[in-house]
């Protein structure tokens, strides 16, 4: 098992539309070099966003990815709630879900929950930051 994490939604969409260290992070998740956790707000979030028109993702692809998540995520109840970023409040469910598995990191490009670096021993980072730290995987 690898390393446990917690992608951030905008992570997610890299991942799907654009070559670059979020794609290979959710490939990792996928050959299981990254151990994937997901709640079902995040995963609500995931579904929500990649149908925003501005994306231009098609129902195949969405339904395609959205199955690649299911397959490669670990879904947990959240047992933990925080009220730590209170600039945006609903980011709050990242670190719910990190806490709650005691993942090492939660991986988004959110300056709301990067300017906090690290929480209750979960670092906060960027994919590019995560990938060159060399926590990707392979």
């Amino acid at each position: 098992m690898g390393k446990k994490v917690v992608l951030d939604t905008n992570v997610f969409v890299s991942a799907l539309g654009w070559k670059g260290a979020s794609r290979n992070i959710f490939n990792n998740c996928i050959d299981g070099d990254l151990e994937l956790f997901i709640s079902t707000e995040i995963f609500d979030e995931i579904k929500r966003v990649l149908n925003y028109p501005k994306f231009k993702f098609s129902q195949d692809e969405i339904s395609e990815f959205l199955d690649q998540i299911l397959e490669a995520g670990n879904f947990v109840e959240t047992k933990v709630k925080v009220d730590i970023i209170k600039d945006d409040p609903s980011d709050n469910k990242f670190l719910e879900c990190a806490a709650t598995v005691n993942a090492g990191f939660v991986i988004s490009r959110d300056p709301h929950i990067l300017k906090i670096k690290e929480f209750e021993g979960i670092k906060l980072m960027s994919p590019e930051d995560f990938t060159k730290a060399g926590y990707g995987g392979r």
